[in-house]
Protein backbone atom coordinates (compact mmCIF):
# COMPACT_ATOMS: atom_id res chain seq x y z
CA UNK A 1 0.00 0.00 0.00
CA UNK A 2 2.83 2.38 0.89
CA UNK A 3 4.56 1.67 -2.43
CA UNK A 4 1.34 2.29 -4.40
CA UNK A 5 0.80 5.60 -2.57
CA UNK A 6 4.34 6.71 -3.44
CA UNK A 7 3.84 5.83 -7.09
CA UNK A 8 0.57 7.80 -7.22
CA UNK A 9 2.26 10.75 -5.50
CA UNK A 10 5.11 10.84 -8.02
CA UNK A 11 2.73 10.53 -10.97
CA UNK A 12 0.67 13.44 -9.65
CA UNK A 13 3.82 15.46 -9.01
CA UNK A 14 5.05 14.80 -12.55
CA UNK A 15 1.72 15.93 -14.01
CA UNK A 16 1.44 19.07 -11.87
CA UNK A 17 5.03 20.36 -12.04
CA UNK A 18 4.55 22.28 -15.32
CA UNK A 19 1.80 24.31 -13.65
CA UNK A 20 4.23 25.29 -10.87
CA UNK A 21 6.93 26.49 -13.21
CA UNK A 22 7.95 30.09 -12.77
CA UNK A 23 6.73 32.02 -15.77
CA UNK A 24 9.42 33.87 -17.72
CA UNK A 25 8.66 37.58 -17.80
CA UNK A 26 10.20 40.57 -19.54
CA UNK A 27 13.31 41.50 -17.52
CA UNK A 28 13.94 37.94 -16.26
CA UNK A 29 17.02 35.95 -17.15
CA UNK A 30 16.01 32.89 -19.17
CA UNK A 31 17.05 29.56 -17.71
CA UNK A 32 19.24 27.42 -19.95
CA UNK A 33 17.85 24.36 -21.71
CA UNK A 34 19.20 21.30 -23.46
CA UNK A 35 17.17 20.17 -26.47
CA UNK A 36 17.87 18.16 -29.62
CA UNK A 37 17.02 18.88 -33.20
CA UNK A 38 15.50 16.27 -35.52
CA UNK A 39 18.94 14.85 -36.28
CA UNK A 40 19.91 14.42 -32.63
CA UNK A 41 22.24 17.42 -32.30
CA UNK A 42 22.01 18.94 -28.81
CA UNK A 43 21.61 22.70 -28.38
CA UNK A 44 21.65 24.94 -25.31
CA UNK A 45 21.54 28.72 -24.94
CA UNK A 46 25.35 28.50 -24.73
CA UNK A 47 25.72 26.69 -28.07
CA UNK A 48 28.13 28.33 -30.52
CA UNK A 49 25.25 29.15 -32.88
CA UNK A 50 23.58 31.31 -30.20
CA UNK A 51 26.48 32.62 -28.09
CA UNK A 52 26.67 36.41 -28.05
CA UNK A 53 23.56 36.83 -30.20
CA UNK A 54 20.08 38.18 -29.70
CA UNK A 55 17.65 35.27 -30.00
CA UNK A 56 14.09 35.13 -31.16
CA UNK A 57 12.50 31.89 -29.99
CA UNK A 58 9.27 30.68 -31.53
CA UNK A 59 7.74 28.05 -29.26
CA UNK A 60 5.20 26.16 -31.34
CA UNK A 61 2.43 23.63 -30.91
CA UNK A 62 2.70 21.48 -34.08
CA UNK A 63 -1.07 21.69 -34.55
CA UNK A 64 -0.69 25.49 -34.76
CA UNK A 65 2.53 25.52 -36.78
CA UNK A 66 1.18 27.99 -39.36
CA UNK A 67 -0.23 30.49 -36.85
CA UNK A 68 2.82 32.77 -36.95
CA UNK A 69 4.30 31.97 -40.37
CA UNK A 70 4.09 35.69 -41.15
CA UNK A 71 6.46 36.33 -38.23
CA UNK A 72 8.99 33.79 -39.49
CA UNK A 73 8.82 35.39 -42.94
CA UNK A 74 9.59 38.86 -41.55
CA UNK A 75 12.38 37.56 -39.29
CA UNK A 76 13.93 35.72 -42.23
CA UNK A 77 13.73 38.57 -44.74
CA UNK A 78 14.30 41.77 -42.73
CA UNK A 79 17.59 43.29 -43.95
CA UNK A 80 18.24 45.01 -40.62
CA UNK A 81 18.71 41.74 -38.76
CA UNK A 82 22.35 40.64 -38.77
CA UNK A 83 21.95 36.85 -38.86
CA UNK A 84 25.69 36.28 -39.20
CA UNK A 85 26.97 38.20 -36.18
CA UNK A 86 24.37 39.46 -33.72
CA UNK A 87 21.03 37.70 -34.26
CA UNK A 88 19.66 34.16 -34.52
CA UNK A 89 16.13 32.81 -34.86
CA UNK A 90 15.20 29.38 -33.62
CA UNK A 91 12.01 27.41 -33.28
CA UNK A 92 11.14 24.93 -30.56
CA UNK A 93 8.38 22.43 -31.24
CA UNK A 94 6.30 21.16 -28.32
CA UNK A 95 5.93 17.50 -29.37
CA UNK A 96 3.67 16.70 -26.43
CA UNK A 97 1.06 19.27 -27.52
CA UNK A 98 0.08 17.34 -30.64
CA UNK A 99 -1.83 14.13 -31.14
CA UNK A 100 0.21 13.45 -34.28
CA UNK A 101 2.84 10.75 -33.85
CA UNK A 102 6.28 12.16 -33.12
CA UNK A 103 7.88 10.39 -36.08
CA UNK A 104 5.60 12.33 -38.47
CA UNK A 105 6.37 15.68 -36.82
CA UNK A 106 10.10 14.90 -36.74
CA UNK A 107 10.06 13.97 -40.43
CA UNK A 108 8.37 17.25 -41.39
CA UNK A 109 10.82 19.21 -39.23
CA UNK A 110 13.84 17.37 -40.62
CA UNK A 111 12.74 18.20 -44.17
CA UNK A 112 12.22 21.87 -43.25
CA UNK A 113 15.64 22.03 -41.58
CA UNK A 114 17.37 20.50 -44.60
CA UNK A 115 15.52 22.81 -46.99
CA UNK A 116 15.87 26.08 -45.06
CA UNK A 117 18.84 25.57 -42.72
CA UNK A 118 16.59 26.57 -39.81
CA UNK A 119 17.36 25.45 -36.30
CA UNK A 120 14.25 23.69 -35.01
CA UNK A 121 14.49 21.98 -31.64
CA UNK A 122 12.23 19.27 -30.26
CA UNK A 123 10.67 19.55 -26.82
CA UNK A 124 9.35 16.09 -26.03
CA UNK A 125 9.36 16.39 -22.22
CA UNK A 126 7.76 19.79 -21.49
CA UNK A 127 11.26 21.16 -20.92
CA UNK A 128 10.32 24.71 -21.91
CA UNK A 129 7.03 24.59 -20.03
CA UNK A 130 8.94 23.64 -16.90
CA UNK A 131 11.89 26.04 -17.35
CA UNK A 132 10.19 29.13 -18.74
CA UNK A 133 6.59 28.55 -17.65
CA UNK A 134 5.32 28.49 -21.22
CA UNK A 135 1.84 27.17 -21.90
CA UNK A 136 0.88 23.90 -23.53
CA UNK A 137 -0.97 24.20 -26.87
CA UNK A 138 0.31 27.71 -27.49
CA UNK A 139 2.41 29.60 -29.97
CA UNK A 140 4.78 32.06 -28.32
CA UNK A 141 7.48 34.47 -29.45
CA UNK A 142 10.22 35.22 -26.93
CA UNK A 143 13.13 37.60 -27.56
CA UNK A 144 16.27 37.24 -25.46
CA UNK A 145 19.14 39.72 -25.51
CA UNK A 146 22.79 38.64 -25.69
CA UNK A 147 22.84 38.15 -21.90
CA UNK A 148 19.70 35.95 -22.05
CA UNK A 149 17.48 38.57 -20.47
CA UNK A 150 13.92 38.34 -21.79
CA UNK A 151 13.06 41.53 -23.68
CA UNK A 152 9.75 40.51 -25.28
CA UNK A 153 7.07 37.83 -24.99
CA UNK A 154 3.92 37.47 -27.02
CA UNK A 155 1.46 34.58 -26.82
CA UNK A 156 -0.72 33.64 -29.76
CA UNK A 157 -0.99 35.11 -33.23
CA UNK A 158 1.05 38.29 -33.57
CA UNK A 159 -0.59 41.31 -35.13
CA UNK A 160 1.28 43.37 -37.72
CA UNK A 161 2.00 45.96 -35.02
CA UNK A 162 3.43 43.34 -32.66
CA UNK A 163 5.67 41.94 -35.43
CA UNK A 164 7.06 45.44 -36.05
CA UNK A 165 7.56 45.92 -32.29
CA UNK A 166 9.40 42.56 -32.00
CA UNK A 167 11.70 43.33 -34.95
CA UNK A 168 12.51 46.77 -33.50
CA UNK A 169 13.39 45.19 -30.14
CA UNK A 170 15.72 42.71 -31.88
CA UNK A 171 17.40 45.56 -33.79
CA UNK A 172 17.76 47.61 -30.61
CA UNK A 173 19.50 44.79 -28.71
CA UNK A 174 21.69 43.76 -31.66
CA UNK A 175 23.51 47.04 -31.17
CA UNK A 176 23.99 46.71 -27.42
Amino acid sequence: MKKASLIVFFILLWCVLPAWASELKVGDKALNFSLKDSQGKVYTLDSDEFKGKVLSVLYVDPDKKDLNNHVEDVLTKDQGLDRNKTYKNLAITNLKASKLPNFIIKSVIKNKQEKTGAIILLDDKYTMLNLWGLKNHSSDLIILDKNRICRYIYRGKLTKEEVIKAVNIIKEYQGK
